[in-house]
């Protein structure tokens, strides 16, 4: 039995001032490589949204564990899931503060640093998963994530696969028609939000800790993400349909800022980038094996799995914002497409 939504998100807001408080550092400290933990070792902070049995939680124990083994101690990292360092906003200002030092995120959360980011959020740019491996597991992939560090000043260390995002509502989306009018929760961000409006939808930019009480009192229709926050976040509770909408794919990263990541030695920077890219094969491989597992749990707890009639309608109805990418996003794009 998957655990209750209400559960899993039991205590996070009352904690979350409270943890900001008991792990919050001077950015001096960050810029220093991390807040002492009282015993002379380095504190990292780690931050995520994800409930206890959420991937993002199992990634972040088993960076824990690499870091501190192959430091002998030195540094140690301090995981808060379940959002309470706050909304991923927070989180990833807090790395700019000092408050964190590392917090998990797609790209996705970097655009409001620079439009670069929108090179995740334009839609429809993947037509299955080996095409987006061939990207962010090759020259392009780096590429990006180098000219998106050099934009915002934040590392993107790993590669964690997400899977691709769908579409999930109280009722069947089969076509373009059907979506009209619906109410859909998006992330903040420009390029998600002009997308689902565009399509015909009304967007709602909202913290994510607010979705389900949202969707269980029906403020809003629906919402878009890949299966497994579907399924550790009992969505199946307040939502009835999946669309396999697939418009867009991504990797979760664990984020850090630059100055932070450049105030430890070499060999401990070395460290936690081999770490980080150890976690994402790790994380990869387990969300390519478990999808199907996601969608059979899904369709266990009575969600209906659904494909649209009109795909190729959705791809031209979004062209305006292909077109109306930054020339380098558009560039990539074109990569992208063609490779």
């Amino acid at each position: 039995m998957m655990l209750s939504r209400r559960h899993a998100l039991a205590g996070a807001t009352a904690l979350g001032a409270a943890a900001l408080t008991a792990t919050g550092c001077s950015r001096r400290d960050a810029t220093a490589g991390g807040g002492s933990d009282g015993g002379g070792a380095q504190k990292l902070v780690l931050g995520h949204a994800g409930s206890d049995t959420d991937p993002r939680q199992a990634g972040s124990e088993q960076l824990k564990k690499l870091i501190e083994e192959r430091t002998d101690g030195r540094l140690t990292v301090e995981i808060h899931g379940n959002s309470t360092l706050g909304s991923w906003e927070q989180m990833i200002e807090g790395l700019q503060l000092g408050t964190t030092h590392l917090v998990i995120e797609s790209i996705l959360s970097l655009e409001a640093y620079s439009e670069l980011a929108s090179v995740e959020t334009a839609p429809f740019l993947y037509e299955n998963d080996e095409q987006f491996f061939g990207v962010w597991d090759g020259e392009l992939g780096t590429e990006i994530k180098a000219a998106l560090t050099e934009a915002t000043g934040f590392e993107l260390l790993g590669n964690m696969f997400r899977g691709a995002r769908n579409l999930t509502a109280n009722q069947e989306v089969a076509s373009l028609d059907a979506l009209q009018g619906l109410t859909i929760r998006t992330p903040s961000t420009q390029t998600m939000v002009e997308t689902w409006q565009t399509l015909g939808a009304r967007a709602e930019a909202m913290a994510w800790d607010e979705v389900y009480s949202a969707l269980e009192q029906r403020v809003i229709d629906g919402q878009e993400n890949p299966l497994d926050v579907a399924t550790f976040n009992a969505l199946y509770e307040v939502q009835s349909h999946v669309m396999m909408t697939q418009h867009m794919y991504a990797n979760y990263h664990f984020l850090m800022w630059g100055d932070t990541l450049a105030g430890f030695s070499e060999e401990d920077q070395a460290i936690i980038r081999e770490a980080a890219d150890e976690v994402g094969k790790t994380y990869t491989e387990t969300t390519v094996t478990k999808l199907e597992e996601y969608r059979t749990t899904l369709e266990g707890e009575g969600m209906t799995f659904v494909e649209l009639t009109d795909r190729d309608a959705w791809v031209e109805k979004v062209q305006p914002i292909i077109d109306g990418l930054p020339e380098q996003v558009a560039t990539w794009v074109d990569q992208i497409k063609g490779g």
